[in-house]
């Protein structure tokens, strides 16, 4: 099972406000951003304009399409509507996986109610299996609810966690995931049915994590009062005999702190710190974030793990690529966001991740499962982690890194590549669009956002500060030559 991202690549395009077929990223006539035809995005325009203009949408006018959807609840002003577009997207959604079984979750946010009831909507009337888990779980184990019962029921399923992730409180969403599951990896099952409760998953999931070895040190967990309070305490209770536990109740409608992260400051020794949704687990020395290609590093240096096949983020600097190829690691460099990282490491049999913590593709018995199971994942590395965290990192290389945004014209992207072809400088393209410029003092990433038209995101990293600085420079001012254009 994978990641269904909204906007995925194909040929021809679609406008969201005329409903048009275009061959460019942008409506010449209405001036937005296009998706394909053919994801789910695109399917969801055509779906729409059956029943009136997309430009109309209530979900359309108030969303972010991307990795997943997100949309602006605020900014929802006829909730029938709204309904009906839910509905309308879940159909799109239906005909890219084309599921046999739907399944539906929601973590805290007030307005998960009507994602839950347009879902239930949907699901009567398209004549699907389908089950809906009643009470509140984090994204992670949504999945596994899905897994699970794609095993059982030996059908292909569409899986939905209505989550806003750590985006603000205002703002709610969609992910997916899609596919089928034929491995028994699970040491206990939850039964399918139309009305499932989130006790029985959390039940069901509490002996998949907690089947590791405790950690016996000192640490610390917080849960940013998000939806992994539901579920993280009760693992800590069995494998963390010596965790201090911070921010754990579940607070009505709120997924997350601006800014974020910033909440663990004055920690000491290593700590553990859950995002909204409990689907990503960035670990922490000191009140200072390890990046995960750093964790990664020192723990194939202590010969701790067995991964010796990773795609790796294109975020992660030049100097952790050699210093993981140093250590015997087949290194793949992949993308960036957790859809594009699933896809790429199913295709290659491999583990992946981001720096942020995103991780997927762990090896379980003779198979894998490649979704971002953060909880999953603490426990999975904890397990493993066998010395103190300063030699862990010991010998690991540092860096800095930092991202700014910048609003530029449409088709930078594009621009960018003749920039740089004009200048001479070498450069890697990315997978999803921007370019990777690198040496050995570090390297920087350009791209177009795809759920923000106009704006572009540069992301530099450096050996140490005043790499970073010239690496920044430099970005700011390629990007500046393109603005003036």
């Amino acid at each position: 099972m994978l990641p269904i991202s909204t906007d995925m690549p194909g040929k021809n395009r679609i406008c969201p406000t005329c409903a048009c077929e275009v061959s460019s990223d942008i409506c010449v006539k209405d001036k937005v951003k296009t998706f394909f035809v053919d994801s789910v995005a695109g399917k969801f325009v055509k779906l729409r304009a059956e029943y009136g203009s997309p430009g109309t949408s209530e979900l359309l006018k108030s969303s972010k399409f991307g990795y997943d959807l997100r949309t602006n609840m605020d900014g929802i002003t006829d909730k029938r509507a709204f309904d009906l577009d839910i509905q309308t997207y879940i159909r799109a959604l239906s005909e890219v996986v084309k599921p046999k079984v739907l399944v539906f979750s929601k973590d805290h946010r007030d307005s998960g109610d009507l994602l839950q009831a347009a879902f239930e909507t949907f699901a009567k009337e398209s004549g699907l299996e389908y089950g809906v888990v009643y009470g509140h779980i984090p994204t992670t184990p949504s999945f596994f609810v899905a897994a699970s019962i794609a095993y059982q029921t030996k059908k292909s399923v569409l899986s939905l966690q209505a989550t806003a992730s750590h985006n603000p409180p205002n703002y709610n969403g969609i992910k997916a995931m899609g596919g089928s599951y034929t491995h028994n990896i699970y040491p206990k099952h939850v039964e399918f049915s139309s009305q499932m409760k989130s006790e029985d998953v959390i039940d069901a999931y509490l002996d998949w994590c907690t089947r590791f070895k405790p950690y016996e040190k000192e640490i610390t967990f917080d849960m940013n009062n998000g939806a992994g309070a539901t579920i993280i305490p009760k693992i800590a209770s069995k494998l963390y005999p010596k965790a201090s536990l911070f921010n754990d109740k579940l607070l009505a409608d709120f997924g997350g702190k601006t800014p974020e992260p910033g909440w663990f400051v004055g920690w000491t020794g290593l700590g553990v710190a859950y995002d909204g949704d409990a689907d990503r687990a960035p670990f922490y020395n000191d009140s200072k974030m390890i990046f995960f290609s750093q964790f990664l590093a020192g723990m194939i240096k202590e010969d701790l793990v067995g991964e010796r096949k990773v795609i790796a983020d294109q975020r992660t600097p030049p100097s952790l690529i050699d210093y993981l190829t140093d250590q015997g690691v087949k290194i793949s460099v992949g993308d960036i966001g957790r859809t594009n990282q699933a896809e790429i490491s199913k295709k290659n049999n491999a583990f992946w991740y981001e720096e942020n913590w995103h991780t997927g593709g762990y090896p379980v018995g003779k198979t894998r499962f490649f979704w971002d199971d953060a909880i999953y994942a603490t426990c999975f590395w904890l397990d493993k982690l066998n010395v103190p965290i300063e030699k862990l990192l010991e010998g690991v290389p540092t860096f800095e890194y930092t991202e700014e945004k910048f609003i530029v014209g449409a088709g930078f992207n594009l621009n960018i590549l003749n920039t740089l072809d004009s200048k001479a400088i070498d450069y890697v393209k990315l997978p999803s669009g921007g370019v990777r410029v690198e040496d050995s003092k570090g390297h920087i990433l350009l791209r177009e956002s795809n759920t923000e038209i106009g704006t572009v995101k540069l992301l530099a990293t450096g050996v140490d500060k005043d790499a970073l600085k010239t690496k920044l420079e430099f970005g700011r001012e390629l990007i500046t030559s393109i603005k003036g254009k």
